[in-house]
């Protein structure tokens, strides 16, 4: 009797495979000869077994459908857990001190009010607490799609918060004298809010501090996972670095372009209807146009980008002659009252939209080398129903020979 061999074919296969009898198979040619299959051949294809429901296979494999990736994103490792809690603690603390702040004054003084003092204190305010649940939506966004260059970003934007949180003190104090009516009053209120609001910076410094520390861990971990899914591929690495430093600036564009175009709207009362509807047109023109320069560069559209970098070219020089104005007492056109707060907005708008232009270009000159399917696959795995690379490139059905 002749010993039973177990001869695996995966096909299609060029090769001869020699079984134990000494005879040699080719894969496609022998399966395919009429009556070749003889009573002592069996041959038993892979799809006879079903989906396999092993434990041991992990779940983001095919073949495991019923072990879905999380739609929802939830830390699942010590550091990106530690980088989430920072976040989230820091943020409940600062929100609820200025939140109290903006209540506090609402309940003294009458919220129907409509002069400059009341205005600037609910802007400064109300704009400082959209910028910190903003990080802390930045901040989930970056742990979700392992970006480690938006993590550094948020650590730059915390402690320019931070610097916000001080600058703006001055502002607040001046607005609060215009909103008691004089000198000794306005001092005594400032007095009352002066420590709530120096605490904000301190607890935005210990944040910074705790960030950067998590940061500096995750950016080996978040390492480790790009070279899994890209390998050891050197250029296809710095295209991938790129991509994700354009994504990483246009989010934060958005938010800077934002915070100034808004105060200038608070602040420009002396302009006349047309300036004033040009000037709140922009803001729906820079929301749309980075959001589609996200979606252009992602989908390789070089035309599509070009158009949308000459629009933001628009808002750079926009925003370069709001500054110019507002250091010119004759043309701010009531921007005064947002001196500080507004030019440290602008500035920082107009370097984040320059480092935008300059990767865009990068970006451009990375097109049609292989980056997409990488973007797709990350896209997806951060929407909960991507697998590795390695495992999603199946090579067609097997076979198993039993002779």
């Amino acid at each position: 009797m002749r010993p039973e061999s177990l001869v695996l074919i995966t096909a299609p296969v060029s090769r001869p495979i020699q079984a134990a009898a000494g005879r040699s198979y080719s894969g496609v040619s022998y399966l395919n000869k009429p009556g070749a299959q003889s009573d002592n051949v069996h041959v038993v294809e892979f799809g006879d077994f079903g989906t396999p429901t092993s434990a041991g296979l992990k779940d983001d494999q095919p073949g495991t459908p019923q072990k879905r990736r999380r739609r929802l994103y939830i830390p699942n490792t010590l550091w990106t857990r530690s980088f989430a809690i920072t976040g989230i603690i820091e943020t409940v603390i600062t929100v609820g001190i200025e939140s109290w702040i903006i209540m506090s004054i609402s309940n003294r003084y009458d919220t129907t009010k409509t002069d400059d003092g009341t205005l600037l204190i609910r802007s400064f305010l109300g704009l400082y607490i959209f910028g910190l649940l903003y990080e802390l939506a930045l901040a989930y966004d970056a742990l979700k799609r392992e970006n480690t260059f938006q993590l550094i970003g948020l650590c730059i934007c915390n402690f320019g918060l931070l610097t916000y949180g001080i600058v703006q003190q001055r502002d607040i104090r001046d607005a609060m004298i215009k909103l008691a009516g004089d000198a000794t009053s306005g001092h005594h209120l400032w007095g009352m809010y002066r420590i709530p609001l120096i605490l904000v910076p301190v607890f935005l410094a210990v944040g910074t501090l705790l960030m950067v520390f998590e940061t500096w861990k995750l950016h080996g971990e978040f390492s480790w996972s790009i070279y899994k899914n890209i390998s050891a591929d050197l250029q296809m690495n710095r295209r991938y670095t790129t991509y994700q430093v354009y994504i990483a600036l246009l989010k934060f564009d958005f938010f800077f372009v934002f915070g100034t175009q808004l105060q200038i709207l608070l602040g420009v009362k002396s302009l006349d209807n047309s300036q004033f509807i040009s000037q709140a047109a922009l803001v729906p023109t820079a929301i749309v146009s980075l959001i589609l320069a996200a979606r252009f560069c992602r989908l390789e559209m070089t035309k599509a980008l070009i158009a949308v970098m000459v629009v933001i070219c628009a808002l750079i020089a926009n925003l370069t002659t709001i500054v110019f104005r507002l250091y010119n007492p004759t043309e701010n056109d009531g921007l005064g009252g947002f001196g500080s707060s507004l030019s440290l907005f602008a500035s920082v708008a107009i370097l984040l939209l320059t480092g935008t232009l300059l990767n865009s270009v990068l970006c451009m000159l990375n097109f049609q080398k292989g980056l997409k399917q990488h973007t797709d696959h990350f896209r997806r795995r951060g929407r909960g129903r991507g697998t590795d690379v390695e495992l999603s490139q199946t090579e067609g059905r097997s076979r198993f020979i039993l002779n």
